[in-house]
């Protein structure tokens, strides 16, 4: 008997492996995605690049300390006053927080001072701060279920316990021995400020970006390894994939014990290392060692420090160019001297990595802002893009498809929109809701929906009288189904290439609106408001550099919205 002939996987390529290989064909598709990818790993992992948080501190922190024992029996007085009064006081304060939110902040608060606290103290000492912590959990209990009389109880005993931590908790000199029931020994502590600052959301984007930069790896490795290379498995498991990326990131976010700190915020570690208040064994610094908010007096709109202008003496004179005295006695526009002071973990005050791209009006690092201010231009080119793409495929769809009534009425719709100009229907509506980041990335979304809608429409027009569309709805598909599983597939070519154009075109918008002061507004950063930093061609890295970077990225979208295009056409595609 014949033994069956084994099957032969098919070695046919389907329509997106036929694009993405003519992609890969395309250097400029190559350079372009590399790019693009990095600049927003740059911008996710901000905080790890350019900031005053160290990324690692091991050491005592005496002053911390102490602004946490000194205001320990404060916070907890305010606490004890809040529970006393219960609900009805609280509702009878205007513009006050309700009683359970206000009961979490000042619950927070002492809390927050306590694991100050207890980062650097052991053995007895330790122990009082856990009475104290177990007391402020009851105290909030009580308060919750409307016992103001144990509510109150709890709170007494944590004034008291907070008492007798000043009377009994002060540091010891440095070098001298605790007294017991006075003074305490700090021990070292491990700190991650960096770290530490991060929330769940950015979290989030940084393991799924990890993801997507390790890519190449684990691709190659699920595809050999487990799916051994059958074609028609490594199809089904495209979106096994894409799901994977998505959702693997949000495991471990129930159990991030971090909390978020505004990064616009200077970080007491940075002061603390250079005024020696923290005494540390081992402190990292990012690469960049300026925070997104720390000002330097004496180097405000301080040129590119790799340049002859931005030398400064020890005294704290500009030695060159129209900031200096000039030769031959007459004097122009003289800097007033200022002497730098040079922080921990910073460049020397004349290395040309301290400022490599200049300082602002404020003395702010022009690299580090731009690091920053990459988060704000990034996401909204790209969210403003996801919600006009959704948009215009839900419109375009249902116009496309259903015509008639339908289709006169959405068309209609989209004509109407198309009439305004774009821009000033954009500054009109962020006028009236006010700029914000949020406010920008919906605005330009739903303004800029109909370039899309009018391709969706026009594919669905052509699509729907095809074979397999009949075909389907003759099996009796229902018509969601036709739409968002038979046709749409089908459709999204030339949605993808107007997709990669519409997020240059968001952030060129997102520049101008804040370079007009409608944008993000200060201290966050993006890239286009740093140029209204200073508009005299005397600063000329301030519009060299955030402008240099929107160009590129500008560039790198077109660069790759072509590449797209030419691999969806036709005519381009090798057999």
């Amino acid at each position: 008997m014949t033994e069956p002939a084994p099957a032969v996987v098919s070695a046919g390529r389907d329509y997106w492996d036929i694009v993405l290989a003519e992609m890969r064909k395309r250097a400029s598709v190559r350079v372009s995605s590399v790019l693009l990818v990095l600049l927003y790993a740059v911008a996710i992992y901000a905080p790890f690049l350019a900031g005053d948080r160290p990324l690692y501190v091991s050491g005592t922190d005496a002053a911390g300390y102490r602004r946490a024992q000194n205001t320990l029996r404060f916070a907890a007085a305010d606490l004890r006053e809040l529970v006393a009064g219960g609900p009805e006081a609280q509702a009878a304060r205007p513009d006050a927080p309700p009683f359970p939110q206000a009961l979490a902040d000042q619950r927070d608060a002492v809390a927050q001072r306590v694991s100050t606290l207890r980062t650097q103290v052991d053995g007895e000492a330790a122990a009082l701060l856990d009475d104290l912590t177990v007391a402020l959990e009851r105290s909030e209990s009580q308060a919750r279920r409307g016992a103001t009389g144990p509510a109150v109880a709890a709170a007494d005993e944590v004034v008291e316990l907070a008492k007798r931590v000043k009377a009994e908790l002060s540091p010891a000199e440095p070098g001298q021995p605790a007294e017991p029931g006075r003074t305490v020994e700090l021990r070292p502590f491990r700190r991650y400020p960096a770290l530490e600052a991060i929330g769940r959301g950015e979290l989030y984007l940084m393991l799924l970006w990890a993801l997507v930069l390790l890519f190449p790896l684990w691709n190659r490795a699920v595809d050999r390894w487990l799916l051994h290379g059958d074609r028609e498995e490594l199809r089904r498991a495209r979106r096994w994939k894409a799901a994977a990326v998505v959702l693997l990131p949000l495991l471990p976010l129930p159990l991030w014990p971090f909390g978020a700190e505004s990064a616009t915020q200077t970080s007491p570690y940075k002061a603390g290392l250079t005024q020696g208040d923290v005494v540390a064994s081992r402190a990292i610094m990012p690469p960049i060692a300026f925070g997104l908010a720390e000002i330097n007096d004496a180097e405000f709109l301080r040129p590119p420090t790799w340049s002859r202008s931005s030398r400064i003496s020890a005294e704290g004179f500009y030695e060159d160019a129209a900031r200096s005295v000039a030769a031959g006695g007459g004097e122009t526009h003289v800097v007033p001297a200022m002497p730098v002071t040079v922080r921990h973990g910073e460049p020397a005050t004349n290395s040309a990595l301290r400022h490599p791209l200049g300082t602002d009006s404020l003395g702010r690092d022009m690299l580090a802002r731009m690091v920053w201010g990459g988060r704000v231009s990034l996401s909204v080119g790209l969210v403003s893009t996801a919600f006009l793409v959704l948009i215009g495929i839900v419109i375009g769809a249902l116009a496309g498809y259903f015509g008639g009534w339908t289709d006169l009425l959405l068309s209609r719709m989209i004509e109407i929109f198309q009439c305004f100009p774009v821009f000033f229907l954009i500054l009109i509506v962020v006028a009236f809701l006010g700029p914000s980041i949020t406010n920008i990335m919906v605005v330009l979304g739903v303004t800029r929906w109909t370039g899309v809608a009018r391709l969706v429409r026009g594919e669905f027009l052509r699509l729907r009288e095809q074979d397999f569309v009949v075909a389907a709805e003759a099996l009796g598909a229902r018509q969601r189904r036709t739409i968002f599983r038979h046709i749409l597939p089908n459709a999204m070519g030339p949605v993808l290439v107007t997709a990669t154009f519409s997020v240059a075109t968001g952030i060129l918008t997102e520049s101008a609106l804040s370079f007009l002061g409608f944008g993000v507004q200060l201290p966050i950063p993006s890239w286009g408001s740093l140029l209204i930093e200073s508009r005299s061609p005397e600063h000329w890295w301030i519009q060299i550099f955030p402008g240099l970077m929107i160009f590129v990225t500008v560039v790198l979208y077109n660069l790759l919205g072509e590449g797209v295009r030419d691999a969806l056409d036709p005519r381009l595609k090798s057999a």
